[in-house]
């Protein structure tokens, strides 16, 4: 047991509380420093590997619009000019683009509703619109973010960077599961919920703890990279700030602190099912304090300082290990971590 699930065992009467997950934590402490968070979203590169397929056999996902260049006619997509459907996905983008050089978002999507879904035990409500713009100038322009945010999510629609860019910057299966997660709990009533909350699931559904971590070496020179949660929401909620170099730094830490905080409610304070208790009760329309209480014994501002990131050691301890996920194997085999620009 780490140190910090036994300094923040939950309190209230244990025999109330929906039951925990068998095999949470799923990692010992051990495991952890030696592995990193886990990282399943850049299996797709792998040699040997093939679509997944649903409970009727049918392949979904990456690959299933387009193989590369070469589009599939997948009878359930929607092709106009500047424009892709794919469930409950519509992505509007330049016609200089070929479709298939978009698909790959739809494809990550449409997985991502399966296992964000599975996670937070939410189903699609209506549909996301998502615009890509034709550049990273043309997503700045619109957004007002640098390259370090991937997407803006408001209100049901979001612009997020051009898909190209995302793929070369091995983050686009990322990028389309928090986009996922997002509108998930929006479409759900669970904007309610705090933001760091909301932000948490997200970064955590999206498996984005590898990154973060890489992220955070640059920072730890400088002292703990990990912030209060007040401090966290805060910048979460704000806009850019007017350094961009600050808020690259900020919004990062930002991010991997609610990660951590998220990573900590589901490993070691019960697993998933006490997770989709407190979503549904909010989804329901209980107050978002009852749901916490019947989810987890306390209030939320509770849980939220039960959870805070800068007590107890990170999950994966604070030295700086920086791993190239999609190069599976490499940082333990010694080889260099991969480049990685300030932009990234």
């Amino acid at each position: 047991m780490s140190s910090v699930l036994a300094l923040s065992a939950l309190t209230g009467c244990a025999a109330h509380l929906p039951p925990a997950d068998p095999g949470f934590p799923r990692f010992s402490p051990e495991q952890l420093h030696a592995d990193g968070y886990p990282d399943p979203h850049h299996a797709h590169v792998l040699p040997g590997w093939t679509p997944r397929r649903d409970d009727a056999g049918r392949e979904l996902g990456y690959r299933t619009v387009c193989d590369g260049p070469r589009w599939l006619g997948r009878p359930d997509v929607v092709r106009a000019a500047g424009r892709l459907s794919l469930g409950p996905f519509t992505v509007e983008f330049d016609t200089a683009y070929d479709p298939c050089q978009i698909a790959p978002l739809l494809e990550h999507c449409e997985a991502a509703l399966v296992d964000a879904g599975a996670l937070l035990g939410l189903a699609p409500v209506g549909g996301l619109p998502i615009f890509n713009p034709d550049n990273l100038d043309e997503y700045g322009q619109l957004t007002g973010q640098g390259p370090w945010r991937m997407m803006s999510y408001r209100d049901g629609a979001c612009t997020i960077q051009p898909v190209p860019v995302l793929i070369a910057r091995t983050l686009l299966p990322h990028a389309a599961c928090e986009l996922t997660a997002r509108w998930l709990l929006d479409v759900n009533g669970c904007g309610a919920l705090p933001l760091w909350l909301r932000e948490g699931l997200a970064v955590y559904a999206a498996d984005l703890g590898v990154h973060l971590n890489n992220y955070m070496g640059q920072f730890r020179p400088d002292g703990p990279v990990l912030l209060p949660p007040g401090e966290a929401e805060a910048l979460l909620a704000a806009g850019p700030l007017p350094d961009p170099e600050l808020d690259r730094q900020m919004h990062r830490r930002a991010q991997y602190t609610v990660f951590v905080m998220v990573w900590r409610l589901v490993e070691e304070q019960g697993g998933p099912t006490r997770l989709r208790a407190l979503l549904a009760g909010v989804r329901d329309g209980d107050a978002p304090d009852d749901a916490c209480r019947a989810a987890y014994g306390l209030d939320l501002a509770a849980l939220a300082a039960q959870l805070d990131a800068t007590r107890g050691p990170e999950p994966i301890g604070d030295a700086v290990q920086s791993r190239s996920p999609h190069l599976p194997g490499a940082a333990r085999d010694g080889a260099a971590p991969e480049k990685r620009t300030s932009d990234e």
